[in-house]
């Protein structure tokens, strides 16, 4: 009688482990697979050492990074720088024997500083005339290719009319009317008359120049009450003379002469 192997349709229990074991591992991944892993953006994440048995590889997911809150940098305010400082008119001399009396300040697109003169002053009815002296920060270059930064100018001032114009000017290369340049009179530009805006460095001069005493009026020499003169002391009559009236010795046409 022939011996026949026994069949049997279950696998050995060795076989059983092996397949439990591949299905436990496919069931892990399908249920780290349901989570929905997305592709990371950052790189691949690192690879298990291959001595780690295939049931401890896990999807990776990759943690989005928190933007940083970025500090809000407020704009600084944005502050107008003035053309000149204050301080420029430090170099100023009053030049005080020149008679200069400071009456304004220029415009601040163009800084500057306004003195009179009392000296050579002029009156004619309502109109005055005085020298007028501009210092200014920096240089000026309307008379091209002159650059100054201090003139001079002969203005004169109806006072009836605030109107005023120009009938000379002397300039300077620097500041306290150093180091002249050159001079300008009867300028075509400054014939006409114009009005001063009140406010301006031209309403300035009118303020001052009207305010100023008349001085007597240039001409003949008023004449001065004549002084009296004394009278001759009384001599003795002489012999030759006894006989003249008193009043012949008092008589002359040098009265009015001092001596």
């Amino acid at each position: 009688m022939l011996a026949v192997p026994h069949t049997s349709s279950l696998p050995s229990p060795g076989r059983c482990g092996v397949a439990v074991g591949v299905l436990l591992t496919l069931c892990c991944r399908a249920a780290l697979g349901a989570t929905g892993c997305p592709p990371a953006p950052t790189p691949a994440p690192a690879v298990a050492p291959a001595s780690a048995p295939a049931s401890t590889l896990q999807c990776v997911k990759a943690v989005p990074r928190r933007p940083k809150a970025k500090a809000k940098v407020s704009a600084a305010p944005l502050v107008a720088v003035a053309p000149a400082a204050s301080g420029w008119k430090s170099v100023l001399d009053p030049l005080p024997a020149g008679g200069w009396t400071y009456i304004s300040d220029g415009p601040a697109e163009n800084p500057s500083a306004v003195y009179a003169s009392a000296h050579s002053i002029m009156h004619n009815g309502n109109v005055v005339t005085a020298w007028i002296r501009w210092e200014f920060a920096r240089p000026q270059a309307e008379v091209y290719p002159l650059h100054y930064l201090s003139a001079v100018t002969r203005e004169e001032l109806d006072c009836d009319a605030r109107s005023y114009r120009r009938a000379g000017v002397v300039y300077y290369t620097r500041n306290n009317l150093q180091e002249k340049g050159p001079s300008f009179t009867a300028l075509d530009d400054d014939t006409t008359w114009k009005q001063a805006i009140p406010g301006s460095e031209p309403d300035a001069m009118l303020n001052w120049g009207c305010t100023l005493a008349a001085a007597p009026a240039h001409g003949p020499a008023a004449a001065k009450p004549a002084k009296t003169p004394r009278a001759p002391k009384a001599e003795p009559p002489s012999a030759a003379s006894s006989s003249a009236p008193a009043a012949a010795a008092s008589s002359g046409t040098d009265l009015h002469t001092v001596r």
